[in-house]
């Protein structure tokens, strides 16, 4: 383990007191953010993009956009994604910019059937990638209930062109126990993509608005 769970907890404790972290009008989110030593990021060295199933769901569940097929449908609707589309729905957003990109926006996760991935593609394509998001294939199962309800306490690993990743962990009102079980599933999916703990230089705690939070590693 990168660092003990209780060290995370008295860091998430800072993050989100009224010390370090002044009330705002909205809910915040925690994020996890931790940078990278001796790693060169332009050469392909290390690429994390992994999704990770928080173990305490944030009291804000993530926006899921899913294109079910006919068979599916039912049991899509049962976990209340944000938005349901058809495939035939799907495909009249063709040309649609700003419609596209207003679905881009407004959601976190695109799970799309397998018989319209490739519409998918076509259609949403060009307004994700800039967001740095991507469609993710349905099972075949006619019950993708588990499924979507899995994807809206979830969260993604990332790196970009900066040796560093910054990762939603949850909402500042949950508890800084249920925080740091979140942080450590997210440390443990990074943990196994990287040469070793040698490679990690910092990790902090911060939420949306507030100061960051460095969690000593030694």
């Amino acid at each position: 383990m990168l660092v003990p769970q209780e060290k995370i907890a008295e860091a998430v404790s800072l993050a989100i007191s009224e010390q370090n972290n002044p009330k705002r009008s909205f809910k915040q989110s925690v994020e996890l953010i931790v940078t990278f030593k001796d790693v060169d990021i332009k050469k392909g060295e290390l690429k994390l993009r992994e999704i990770v199933v928080l173990p305490n769901p944030p009291s804000k569940p993530k926006k899921v956009l899913v294109v079910p097929s006919f068979e599916q449908t039912e049991s899509a609707k049962k976990a209340e994604p944000e938005v349901i589309l058809s495939k035939e729905e799907l495909q009249k957003l063709a040309g649609q910019k700003r419609a596209v990109k207003k679905l881009a926006s407004r959601n976190d996760w695109f799970l799309i059937s397998q018989e319209s991935m490739a519409i998918a593609g076509r259609v949403l394509g060009p307004a994700l990638g800039p967001r740095g998001k991507f469609p993710t294939p349905l099972p075949n199962s006619s019950d993708v209930t588990e499924y979507i309800l899995r994807f809206k306490r979830s969260t993604i690993v990332k790196t970009k062109d900066q040796p560093q990743t910054q990762v939603f962990i949850g909402t500042e009102d949950q508890k800084p126990e249920a925080l740091a079980q979140n942080a450590v599933a997210v440390l443990n999916a990074i943990e196994a993509k990287i040469k070793g703990p040698s490679n990690v230089r910092a990790i902090y705690i911060k939420t949306t608005m507030g100061k960051p939070v460095e969690i000593k590693l030694k």
